[in-house]
């Protein structure tokens, strides 16, 4: 158990406030980082790119660089399935 800096009461570690005087924690962190956002993850754009193209299109774009020919693919996988998806309707 940690103290309280302001007042010297036991807190738990993953406490945000003290809970004695109410003291916001400031080492505290509130949210954790979960990972590279979706749009960073090849194997989501490739799935998306099955699913809802226009999503991956969206993921290509709001990423920004096309370092790989992966990321080539999944422009021409979603243009084809574009394509497949105008012939349906």
């Amino acid at each position: 158990m940690e103290r309280c800096p302001s007042c010297g009461a036991h807190r738990e570690a993953s406490d945000d406030y003290c809970p004695v005087c109410g003291e916001t924690l400031t080492e505290v962190q509130l949210s954790e980082a979960t990972g590279e956002p979706w749009y960073d993850r090849q194997g989501t754009l490739l799935v998306l790119m099955l699913l809802f193209w226009p999503a991956a299109l969206y993921g290509l774009y709001h990423r920004g660089d096309w370092n790989g020919q992966l990321d080539w693919v999944i422009l021409a996988g979603s243009l084809a399935m574009a394509l497949v998806w105008l012939s349906l309707v």
